[in-house]
C-alpha cells in the first residue's frame, strides 16, 4: 500500500498538493491493545503542515485524558500503561526529557479535581470515583477540544462520504461539559440517532455514530474508549449557520 497520497486536496486546509502525508483519523497511539490486528486503521489525505500541527494537539490531548481511562477497560486496553511510560520519567532519564515528562505530569493532576458537581469546562466520567464525588477533568474547549473534533469530522467525512467539507458547510461540536447540556440537547440529538443512524465499530476503541437528514446535515456521535464523547454537527452545503 503506497505511504502517502498523490495529487489531492488536504482534507483540513483543503489545499491541493501534488504529495500528502497520510493522517490517521484516529491516532495511531490511540488504538488500544485490544484492536484486532487485521482491522484497517483509517488514513486521511494532509499535507506535512496540518499533520504536523494536528499531531501536537492529539499528543497533548491523549496525556490528559489516557491518564484516566483505567486499566481494567477493554476499549482502552493498553492506553493507560501507555500514558505512564509518556508521563513518568525512568531512572535512566536525565536533562531535557526528565523536566519535560515532570511538566506534563504536574499539570495533569493540576487540571485533575474531584467534586460533587461537574462545573462548566470539566469533563465528567473519567478516572476513579469516591464517596460522593467524580473524578472530573480541566480540558481546553478552544485549544484541544474543538480542533481535534474538527479535525476528527473532517477525516471521517472523507472515509466514509469520499467528501471535503468546503467552507460553505459549518462544524459545531458540543461537549458534553453543562449539566442543562447534558440533559436535554444530547437526548434529541442521540434520539435522531437512534431512528436515522449508522453505526460503525473500529474495534473496540472506536464508535462512529453518524446520520444525515434530507438537507445533507450530518451528525456524528464518536465515543473513544467506551469513555470519551463528541457530538459533531456538519451542515448541508446549502445551509449557512
Amino acid at each position: 500500500m503506497p505511504k502517502k497520497f498523490y495529487n489531492q486536496h488536504c482534507v483540513y486546509c483543503l489545499n491541493y498538493f501534488e504529495e500528502l502525508t497520510k493522517d490517521h483519523i484516529f491516532p495511531k497511539s490511540w488504538y488500544p491493545d485490544s484492536t484486532p490486528k487485521d482491522i484497517e486503521k483509517w488514513v486521511a489525505p494532509a499535507c506535512f503542515e496540518c499533520n504536523n500541527r494536528l499531531g501536537k494537539i492529539e499528543e497533548e490531548l491523549y496525556k490528559k485524558i489516557a491518564v484516566c481511562v483505567g486499566f481494567e477497560n477493554i476499549a482502552a486496553s493498553g492506553i493507560s500503561e501507555d500514558v505512564i511510560r509518556k508521563l513518568i520519567p525512568l531512572s535512566t532519564e536525565k536533562g531535557i526529557s526528565r523536566m519535560r515528562k515532570g511538566a506534563d505530569l504536574e499539570k495533569i493532576i493540576k487540571d485533575s479535581i474531584h467534586t460533587e458537581d461537574v462545573p462548566k469546562g470539566l469533563m465528567r466520567n473519567f478516572g476513579p470515583t469516591v464517596p460522593g464525588k467524580s473524578m472530573v477533568l480541566r480540558v481546553s474547549v478552544s485549544k484541544l477540544l474543538d480542533p481535534f473534533a474538527n479535525k476528527l469530522v473532517r477525516g471521517l467525512e472523507f472515509k466514509l462520504k469520499n467528501k471535503l467539507i468546503k467552507d460553505d458547510r459549518k462544524i459545531k461540536t458540543i461537549h458534553p461539559v453543562v449539566r442543562n447540556i447534558i440533559n436535554s440537547e444530547l437526548e434529541k440529538l442521540n434520539a435522531f440517532l437512534r431512528v436515522n443512524g449508522i453505526k460503525v465499530n473500529r474495534g473496540p476503541g472506536f464508535t462512529v455514530h453518524h446520520a444525515e437528514d434530507i438537507y445533507g446535515s450530518t451528525l456524528y456521535h464518536v465515543v473513544i474508549w467506551g469513555k470519551f464523547e463528541i457530538w459533531i454537527a456538519v451542515s448541508g452545503s446549502n445551509i449557512k449557520t
